[in-house]
């Protein structure tokens, strides 16, 4: 709790701007950690989930990418503390591979482990399905992503030239596997 409000103070001070929080949410933050859990996504979440996404991505996935995710049957988990929404992935399924089409963690929440549950999480879903294996895209930017899929027995499979958007041009996608 201490390191969250360090955290939002030192963005403060930067002039980073910072997702707006309702009061339910400061209060529960304000609590003892609560216990985490995963739900199929309910399109109630859909509005903040779409809020989140912008306040944590360059290039935002859109309300309809979301619903469209829906509609594809994707595997679509959100994790939730208490009403709180902390994070969220979507996962796409064909034959015995899985490929993680969007993991996020929200702004104000990252470095507490929350990405780590979701991926383990995807790796138990995977396993309950007797996929082969599972395929990843990240940002080369994003060092701490890198770490923590290598960690989960991910590897370096390939490379997507100039795949994603920056705010001064494109950057490379790293393609990252885990054979299950």
């Amino acid at each position: 709790m201490i390191i969250l409000i360090l955290k939002m103070l030192r963005q403060f001070t930067l002039g980073i701007r910072l997702q707006k929080l309702s009061v339910k949410e400061k209060l529960i933050l304000k609590t003892k950690k609560q216990k985490t859990n995963f739900k199929n996504v309910e399109l109630c979440d859909i509005e903040k989930i779409v809020s989140i996404e912008a306040d944590c991505h360059i290039s935002p996935w859109s309300k309809t990418n979301f619903l469209d995710s829906i509609s594809a049957g994707n595997l679509f988990q959100v994790l939730k503390n208490d009403e709180l929404i902390t994070g969220y992935y979507i996962a796409s399924f064909a034959s015995d591979e899985c490929e993680l089409l969007n993991i996020t963690v929200s702004k104000h929440l990252h470095r507490q482990g929350f990405g780590k549950t979701m991926i383990s999480h995807l790796i138990k879903k995977c396993i309950e399905r007797k996929t082969s294996n599972l395929f990843l895209e990240v940002r080369r930017s994003n060092k701490n992503a890198i770490l923590l899929y290598e960690k989960k027995g991910f590897n370096e499979v390939g490379i997507r030239p100039n795949y994603y958007k920056t705010s001064d041009g494109n950057e490379d996608a790293i393609l990252m596997a885990l054979s299950l």
